[in-house]
């Protein structure tokens, strides 16, 4: 069975493409899946919140112009 060319680049490890992530923000997502990880139930669950908070201000936020996307009139 030929093995796909991803999976020989990085050794045993495959790449799963994510839209919307730039090559420079993954250390930044291995973090963040790192602290989730955290033996100490404190740290996770501190994150999860910060995340949330994230989250809830990103969704909150009104970009310029984009308020309608109504062309028609």
């Amino acid at each position: 069975m030929p093995v796909a060319r991803d999976t020989q680049r990085q050794g045993a490890h495959p790449t799963v493409p994510v839209i919307g992530l730039e090559t420079s923000e993954l250390h930044w997502v291995r973090v963040l899946i790192a602290l989730l990880r955290h033996p100490d139930p404190a740290v996770a669950e501190l994150t999860r919140h910060a995340l949330e908070y994230l989250t809830d201000s990103a969704a909150a936020r009104v970009t310029p112009g984009a308020a309608s996307l109504d062309n028609a009139g």
